[in-house]
């Protein structure tokens, strides 16, 4: 699934998105849920965000029992994919290979008054 990057306001004008990960950006930490597992982030821990299929599988891979250190969660795989379009897509603004509850979460909408700053 793609997110649009543009909405459309009830007046009619668009308004700009800009992603904006809070987890690159250091605004936010990685957290553990109730489960036992890693999370990039504790925006995305909500049953409606975790039936993506990336994050199902990033999170799956991430039950901290199953592993020796948080370092080697982090270091799998499905982690240093996720960073690494993460990082794209905030350098490009491109957001099509992004799970689409990372761009639903760290996504802003810019009104015309922040345009003219």
């Amino acid at each position: 699934m793609n997110y649009c990057l543009v909405k459309r306001t009830d007046w009619g004008l668009p308004l700009q998105k800009v992603f904006k990960p809070l987890c690159i950006a250091n605004k936010t930490d990685m957290a553990v849920n109730n489960r036992n597992q890693l999370m990039p982030c504790c925006y995305i821990d909500t049953p409606h965000y975790l039936e993506d299929s990336t994050l199902k599988k990033l999170v799956e891979s991430s039950d901290i029992s199953k592993h020796k250190s948080l370092e080697d969660i982090i270091n799998s795989k499905e982690w240093v994919e996720l960073y690494r379009v993460v990082h794209e897509a905030s350098d490009t603004q491109d957001t099509k290979n992004v799970p689409w509850p990372c761009v639903d979460a760290c996504s802003q909408e810019h009104r015309r008054a922040e345009w003219q700053k």
